[in-house]
């Protein structure tokens, strides 16, 4: 390769997903990386020969298959909430890459369906285990333009992208901005959060022993 490749090129052909299954914190990082030859093309699961081909056309590398160790990829799904067990911790907002979680601390939660990317980054941090991850099925995508990948239209790309990118400032805004009390505002999060899971769980095996007690 005679020259950097633009990372916006490389982006381009990346789903947006923002798995991580790459390794990197987003498909813009693994775009940066690949564009500075650190970072091979074959670690996008999601993007699969698709986005493999393109890849290796841009950058002249030689075509390989996808990566096993960075996972593989079934249909495609969107992640759904029992809102019943849901206790407002807010984690799995903070770890939605693409702000497709709406809710505030001590309030329920709720996915944004059409936003959802099926990343299942927001599944790992809930310490309800109140997160699936539900086939979408007859999904229709007549109604926006096509993308380079069947199972999303070019509308569901660019919008995961925006937020993606909205996401990424505000973070940043975030971490300059209240830098020096990060650590005991997440002390206080960390006790909120086990007290209400303690509760939750109590108040679960209250209603179980009074269902058996019935019996």
């Amino acid at each position: 390769m005679s020259g950097a490749i633009d990372p916006h090129t490389i982006d381009q052909w990346l789903p947006q997903t923002q798995c991580q299954r790459c390794g990197y914190p987003g498909c813009w990082e693994y775009a940066n990386a690949i564009s500075a030859e650190s970072a091979p093309i074959n670690r996008c699961p999601p993007g699969g020969d698709i986005t493999l081909r393109a890849l290796a056309e841009i950058t002249s590398k030689p075509l390989v298959p996808v990566d096993r160790d960075c996972g593989t990829v079934g249909p495609l799904a969107c992640a759904v909430i029992n809102e019943a067990l849901c206790i407002g911790c807010t984690l799995c907002i903070q770890a939605c890459p693409v702000d497709a979680i709406a809710g505030a601390s001590k309030l329920m939660h709720t996915i944004i369906g059409h936003e959802c990317t099926g990343c299942e980054l927001c599944i790992a941090p809930c310490p309800m285990d109140c997160i699936q991850m539900t086939p979408i099925t007859g999904m229709s995508l007549d109604d926006e333009h096509p993308s380079p990948w069947p199972e999303y239209s070019s509308g569901m790309v660019v919008r995961a992208r925006r937020r993606a990118e909205m996401k990424r400032s505000r973070s940043q805004l975030s971490a300059e901005s209240f830098c020096s009390n990060t650590a005991p505002t997440n002390a206080v999060m960390r006790k909120n959060i086990l007290n209400s899971v303690k509760r939750t769980r109590a108040r679960r095996n209250s209603l179980y022993l009074n269902e058996n007690s019935k019996q």
